[in-house]
């Protein structure tokens, strides 16, 4: 049975799903990045780096949100750092932090959590993007869906410049 707040969380991603469906991919050059990270996605320092190069941006267009669990042991990489505490005990953020992350507009969303969780899931829907790059994912998360193995930084980081290249999002 699901606590108040996941059931909350859950009514609240319905409706961000909902809005998501409508969304259509505006093709424009990137200029800022979002990168969603969990301890278990393999996004170290130097495979962060790796994305940096592979896709041409520098380290100051990438705002870097790592959603852990409470027992993680992770700050690797700067930029916010949380778990489900951030969420109120009926599914709302209480984090100014983290509101301010959700209410930027990016161009890009690099998620590589996997969307393990309810959380990470909302975490990433309400992530304000106009593309949106992912694993591949059965309920269509993404604007581009990568089927490669979860945690494979560098073939993700590859996969995403070929098809961001095609698509007109980066030169």
């Amino acid at each position: 049975m699901f606590n108040i707040k996941e059931k909350s969380i859950r009514k609240q991603l319905k409706k961000l799903q909902q809005k998501r469906q409508k969304h259509r991919l505006v093709i424009a050059p990137v200029k800022s990045i979002a990168v969603l990270n969990n301890p278990q996605s393999g996004l170290s320092f130097e495979n962060l780096k790796y994305v940096q190069k592979t896709l041409g941006f520098s380290s100051s267009q990438f705002d870097i949100f790592t959603f852990k669990q409470k027992n993680d042991n992770y700050n690797e990489l700067r930029g916010i750092v949380a778990s489900k505490d951030i969420f109120s005990s009926f599914g709302k953020i209480k984090t100014p932090e983290v509101n301010s992350f959700l209410e930027k507009k990016y161009d890009l969303l690099l998620d590589f959590t996997g969307l393990t969780n309810i959380y990470e899931k909302f975490l990433s829907f309400s992530i304000q993007a106009n593309c949106r790059v992912g694993y591949l994912d059965p309920e269509e998360s993404y604007d581009i869906m990568l089927n490669i193995k979860n945690g494979d930084i560098k073939n993700f980081a590859d996969e995403t410049y070929r098809y961001l290249k095609i698509i007109g999002l980066i030169g």
